[in-house]
């Protein structure tokens, strides 16, 4: 017992002088994550399809500044319309980063049911539709491209996916503003009963497209399919 008590504080004096024991990848404070949830091939499939609906919407709100006569809200799509031109750009950036993928061909909607989908949230172009409008994007399409982000990032390796990591922090910070601010533009609107049944009957419309889609990356976007 003595001789392995002898051993036992050997081995801790080497550990502590850095001699004679192989050297751990991170010190001891900082346990990072690795590998992530995601493989180069998931998450370049992922990446496309996160580009292809952020340029989606930034066409559709630009489409429909000219067709909002509320001024607040108008002020609002526009600067939403831009901040998913960014994100949309960050996506693009990261794309030819992860080796042997093509770009143009992984920028492309999920299925066929996600361009159903924004094909149904489109029809809303007139100028008495803003309620519609906002319902779309604030209570269907911009929660679920919230979980979708956060359910990538909470299964990101914090070493091997920082870049995709940083851009999804980015990405979140900006979507989760629009949403408490376009949830508010909605609330000012919603003011009498057959407003609240315009954005009920909406609300579920689209949201049965977008189930029927299972998210914006396909099955299983937010890990809840």
């Amino acid at each position: 017992m003595a001789d392995s008590g002898t051993d036992a504080g050997s081995t801790d004096a080497r550990l502590l002088d850095g001699g004679g024991a192989p050297s751990l990848p991170f010190a001891a404070w900082d346990r990072r994550e690795f590998p992530g949830r995601f493989t180069v091939l998931e998450t370049a499939r992922r990446v496309g399809h996160y580009k292809w609906i952020e340029m989606k919407l930034f066409e559709i709100m630009g489409a429909w500044l000219a067709s909002v006569p509320e001024l607040e809200v108008k002020y609002r799509l526009g600067l939403h319309c831009y901040q998913h031109a960014f994100h949309a750009e960050l996506w693009a950036k990261r794309l030819p980063e992860l080796r042997e993928m093509n770009p143009q061909r992984l920028t492309a909607a999920a299925n066929e049911e996600l361009l159903g989908f924004v094909e149904a949230l489109t029809r809303a172009s007139g100028e008495e539709q803003t309620i519609e409008k906002l319902v779309g994007l604030y209570r269907v399409l911009l929660p679920q491209i919230i979980a979708t982000y956060t359910f990538h990032l909470n299964n990101s390796a914090t070493v091997t996916d920082a870049p995709t990591v940083r851009a999804l922090e980015l990405c979140l910070r900006d979507d989760i503003e629009q949403w408490r601010e376009g949830e508010m533009l909605l609330l000012s609107l919603l003011d009498s009963p057959a407003a609240l049944d315009r954005a009920a009957v909406c609300q579920r419309e689209l949201a049965g497209h977008l189930l029927a889609a299972g998210g914006i990356a396909g099955p299983q976007s937010a890990g809840m399919w």
